[in-house]
């Protein structure tokens, strides 16, 4: 392993990054609702957006900023409460004015600001109370401030998510990696309601850390199924300033590359946890991992499958040993498997195997599922691809 973690750890312990969150009054309850990330360098940028044909405004509007500014970023602006979506010119008028104002106080390029917006949807943005918050955040920006951001940011979640990691590359050097996320319910595998920074000191070429995101999120926040439908919010942006030094990663097949991706994997799937743990914090975690794939693909849409079945869900939340429902979604998940070839366990304990139902313990089964997390493991038989996606038992709805 070439990371570990960093105690206290938040969005700016990478060299050159600073932030803070405060008040501006854009909640009902007073609380912090307005974060601000800051690049003492201009930062390489890696995106991956919501794929809600209806975007909100801030998305709209990054798009049009890195489609020609991916390497020159120099700050990340994020108000919760209000989503700023279903808002038309004005939203997006409204959000062009936020981005001006954070990069005049901050006396970065216009161009070098993206935004995001998190809350409640078809409200428009309560200017007065963000101009007068932009300017508190701007004068408030610390590198020991990054809890702070992380708590600015949420809405309906119990608890901030952040992480940073210290990453070992050759000849002694080390990188920093960090991230933060909000999200609780609404979260699904094609980017839905998840919205997460990510912020690294490494120096590394674009095309290869817009690869190293893509792979990453596709094995971590891309594998929640909370629930079905699609945020107009939410992505996940890695801002890169190189303030680490040394020679640049450039080369896919190097040894720093591995060190970076076995990093980002790590911390992405970290973040990912912390939002499935935070929606059970009146239910349970289920954990499914499919083994034994023809094809990444083929494993995917049969963890999504059992992911999304209410009645595997069910079963999980009253603690019931009858595994048949995790047979049935794999069966009706729609990807090509052997129907002699089914293995399934509940935690340890092997229920099916061969396609064919086991003698075991059915107290032993009901104890692997009355915990707080609870480990279904799928073995196809077909190949060495694998598979991971989190959910959770219904919500409030513990036996």
């Amino acid at each position: 392993m070439s990371y570990n973690i960093i105690d206290d750890g938040h969005i700016s312990s990478p060299a050159g990054f600073r932030a803070t969150g405060v008040s501006a009054g854009l909640k009902e309850v007073r609380a912090r609702d307005l974060a601000l990330i800051y690049s003492q360098n201009p930062c390489r940028t890696a995106v991956i957006f919501t794929t809600n044909a209806i975007p909100a405004a801030p998305i709209y509007f990054n798009q049009a900023i890195l489609a020609r500014n991916r390497e020159g970023i120099r700050a990340i602006l994020v108000n919760s409460g209000h989503a700023n979506a279903g808002t038309g010119q004005p939203g997006l008028a409204n959000a062009v004015e936020c981005a001006k104002q954070a990069a005049d106080e901050l006396e970065v390029p216009r161009d070098s600001v993206l935004l995001m917006s998190v809350g409640q949807v078809g409200t428009h943005l309560p200017m007065d109370r963000l101009r007068d918050g932009i300017r508190r955040a701007a004068s408030e920006l610390d590198s020991g401030a990054g809890r702070r951001a992380a708590m600015a940011i949420l809405t309906t979640d119990a608890r901030p998510k952040d992480r940073a990691l210290r990453v070992t590359l050759r000849e002694g050097r080390t990188v920093h990696l960090a991230g933060m996320a909000k999200g609780s319910r609404l979260a699904h595998p094609r980017q839905a309601s998840i919205l997460a920074i990510l912020t690294t000191d490494a120096l590394i070429e674009q095309r290869l850390l817009a690869r190293s995101l893509e792979q990453s999120i596709a094995r971590s926040l891309g594998r929640l199924s909370l629930d079905s439908d699609i945020s107009p919010n939410d992505g996940v942006l890695l801002l890169a300033n190189g303030a680490a030094g040394g020679p640049p990663i450039v080369d896919i097949n190097s040894w720093e590359y591995g060190a970076w991706q076995e990093a980002l994997d790590a911390i992405c799937s970290d973040l990912a946890q912390q939002i499935v743990r935070d929606t059970a914090v009146n239910a349970k975690l289920i954990q499914i991992q499919v083994r034994g794939g023809a094809s990444d693909e083929q494993a995917r849409q049969v963890a999504i499958a059992v992911a999304r079945s209410s009645a595997v869900r069910w079963a999980c939340t009253r603690s019931n040993p009858n595994w048949g429902s995790i047979m049935v979604a794999v069966g009706g998940s729609g990807a090509e498997i052997r129907a002699d070839a089914l293995e399934i366990r509940v935690g340890s304990i092997i229920t099916m195997i061969d396609s064919t139902a086991t003698r075991y313990d059915s107290a032993a089964v009901v104890q692997a599922l009355s915990g707080p997390e609870v480990d279904l493991v799928i073995d196809l038989h077909m190949g060495s691809s694998t598979a991971m996606v989190w959910t959770c038992t219904p919500m409030g709805e513990m036996p």
